[in-house]
């Protein structure tokens, strides 16, 4: 059975991109691409996925505020951030905030695949 995942991201050419490769493998079902964090958290409600890629810097709600608000309202749900800000400072604030993984955007396509899928058959049975 695919994992399903919500793609956060506020670049939309980026969102298409990755709804298209990811959508691709067949281990994967985009649930939802949406453009910052408000609208991930509503999302999630929504779609309830296996697993959520969240971008950093954003308007409306940043990635950290949005990663630290899931991981507390849905503990098991792993939230993978993926940002070109590959600085240790923004990977310690992701880890902090509950991320479950942190990717730099200058990975493989299949990189991001293979980590959500690896992160996501890891939830806690029922989770």
């Amino acid at each position: 059975m695919p994992c399903g995942v919500v793609i956060v991201d506020d670049a939309a050419d980026l969102r298409l991109l990755l709804v298209f490769a990811l959508g691709r493998d067949p281990r994967l079902t985009v649930l939802a691409d949406v453009e910052d964090g408000a609208q991930a958290i509503e999302a999630v409600r929504e779609h309830e996925p296996d697993v959520v890629l969240m971008d950093v810097a954003m308007p409306v709600m940043d990635g950290i505020t949005a990663t630290r608000l899931l991981t507390r309202d849905h503990p098991d749900l792993p939230v993978v951030v993926f940002t070109g800000y590959g600085d240790g400072r923004v990977e310690a604030e992701a880890r902090e905030a509950g991320a479950a993984a942190f990717l730099d955007k200058t990975v493989p396509l299949t990189t991001v695949a293979d980590t959500l899928v690896e992160i996501a058959r890891a939830r806690p049975v029922g989770g």
